[in-house]
């Protein structure tokens, strides 16, 4: 929480080719505008928006939506995401909630949709709990978009696939956390393992796109 607490002023730089990110600029932008697309045809009711960061899919969702809480663990995330809230023209009830998800208590709440961008691939021995609390939380029929790393001859070329990797500040500051990337068929198997209906799938050479709805 650390290094995205102190990440969290240059995150955005990521979607541009830039920081932590793998030198290929190119391709960002072209998956970047790819799912900004999908974001935009997304969402109804009540959206979560799991590990929302600094809120960088938000504008392109948000007005699909009539209520969207936005969960993250880190205070300075979070802040970020309020400054782009206060930018934003929209009707829609925006909360903010600062916690571990696992941990997070919702009562009686449930949710129409959920969007899940660079969370899962943080989660070594937790996917199932991830995923059977998701479960809980959802209404019948509530659609789920999952954007993350995918794993490219591209991305081969600067990184492991998974493992502990290292991640530089601006500053030059180092911190060490876990990270994986998906193939097209690692994110078919995990869907099915936990009874998602996986509906459509997007494969860039650095992010991928997945909306999926549970399997009844």
């Amino acid at each position: 929480m650390q290094y995205y607490d102190e990440r969290a002023p240059e995150y955005d730089e990521v979607y541009f080719g830039k920081g932590p990110g793998i030198p290929e600029p190119k391709s960002y932008g072209k998956d970047v505008k790819a799912i900004t697309g999908i974001c935009a045809d997304f969402g109804h009711g009540h959206l979560v928006d799991i590990g929302c960061g600094t809120g960088f899919w938000l504008p392109y969702y948000i007005n699909n939506c009539k209520d969207v809480t936005l969960i993250d663990q880190s205070q300075k995330m979070l802040v970020e995401c309020q400054k782009r809230v206060k930018q934003l023209d929209t009707i829609a009830n925006i909360r903010f909630m600062k916690g571990d998800f696992f941990r997070l208590r919702f009562f009686m709440e449930s949710f129409d949709a959920a969007l899940v961008a660079f969370f899962i691939s943080h989660l070594s021995d937790e996917e199932g709990l991830f995923f059977n609390k998701l479960k809980r939380l959802l209404t019948p029929g509530a659609e789920i978009l999952w954007i993350d790393g995918s794993w490219s001859p591209i991305r081969k070329q600067y990184r492991e696939r998974e493992g502990i990797q290292t991640r530089k500040l601006r500053s030059g500051r180092e911190f060490q956390i876990f990270k994986k990337y998906y193939e097209a068929n690692d994110v078919k198997m995990l869907l099915k393992r936990y009874s998602f209906k996986l509906c459509s799938l997007y494969m860039g050479d650095v992010f991928f796109a997945a909306r999926t709805e549970l399997s009844y």
